[in-house]
């Protein structure tokens, strides 16, 4: 059986050679399935011993250099290992993907979204750059960085436990994670198809009725690049009721490009009803950027109305 050597740094990890490391594994699984490297395990090194590390198949985040023709994926040079088009600098994660994204995928669209999502915050992150402002001072998001950090922890009494276990443990998470969002945006690169069908086809484009359950992520990027889009109808997943949702005035914000009327705000059951006309209201979140009702007829009526206030 052929054995194939990942090599990295030893000591604290990061997200990011937690993910290239998966990243590799991934696009090694798949060519071992296609017969291309026939039965092979993998071994995960972690050492800084240079004579090791130039015995290594593939070396990430580490070696000195960015090299793909060698395998050698570090960005920690004098210089780095360029930039993405958008100026944030690359780090192993983003190198590997670079390299075997679309070949894990199956697609450059698929590889390309999860670039955006996945892959950019956290070279971002890794090379110091900050990709957003804090609101309220000393609270900030609980980014991927920090979940992968916690396998940093080993706790005394943890029989067994050490960095080398909890890398191999934060790999797992992170190829999971993958294999999860490689699927997601498979499904999201259709259900955009959609949308945009159903958006180009719709007599009334300021309210648009979506059949289907489409999450965010798809209706919102494209109802967003058009102007007349207030209010998206759709079925409220995981029941039989359907909801209104404001459109965003930018994707990554919380402001709507109009709110539910005030006087629906936080309102339920009865005395919805007594304020809309509506049969059926269920709530209207006290935000103003949801309702919802227990039929389609009366969510396109709540939405219509909205519109019209």
């Amino acid at each position: 059986m052929k054995k194939i050597k990942i090599i990295t740094h030893n000591g604290g990890f990061h997200a990011d050679d937690v993910f290239a490391v998966a990243t590799i594994k991934l696009w090694l699984g798949k060519n071992c399935r296609r017969g291309i490297f026939g039965k092979t395990k993998i071994e995960i090194i972690r050492t800084r011993d240079v004579g090791v590390i130039a015995q290594g198949d593939i070396v990430v985040d580490i070696g000195g250099e960015y090299t793909p023709a060698k395998k050698i994926f570090d960005h920690h040079q004098e210089g780095g290992a360029g930039v993405h088009d958008n100026g944030i600098p690359y780090s192993s994660f983003g190198l590997v993907w670079r390299e075997y994204g679309e070949s894990i995928c199956g697609s450059l669209e698929v590889a390309g979204l999860i670039n955006k999502k996945l892959v950019q915050p956290i070279d971002a992150v890794d090379n110091g750059v900050d990709l957003c402002e804090l609101v309220y001072p000393g609270v900030q998001p609980y980014f991927l960085y920090n979940l992968i950090g916690v396998y940093n922890f080993v706790p005394k009494k943890e029989k067994g436990g050490n960095l080398d276990n909890n890398f191999s443990k934060a790999v797992d998470f992170a190829e999971d994670i993958l294999r999860r969002e490689i699927e997601i945006s498979k499904m999201e690169v259709e259900e955009k198809k959609y949308v945009e069908q159903v958006y180009q086809n719709s007599e009334d484009r300021e309210t648009i009725i979506l059949d289907e359950d489409i999450p965010f992520n798809s209706w919102g990027v494209v109802l967003g690049q058009y102007r007349e889009p207030l209010f998206v109808v759709k079925p409220d997943g995981g029941s039989k009721n359907w909801k209104v949702k404001a459109v965003r005035k930018e994707l990554f914000s919380f402001g709507n490009r109009k709110d539910l009327p005030q006087e629906w705000a936080g309102k339920s059951g009865n005395e919805l009803v007594q304020i809309t006309g509506v049969e059926g209201s269920i709530f209207c979140h006290n935000k103003r950027f949801i309702a919802v009702a227990n039929t389609k007829e009366g969510a396109v009526e709540l939405a219509r109305l909205a519109v019209e206030k």
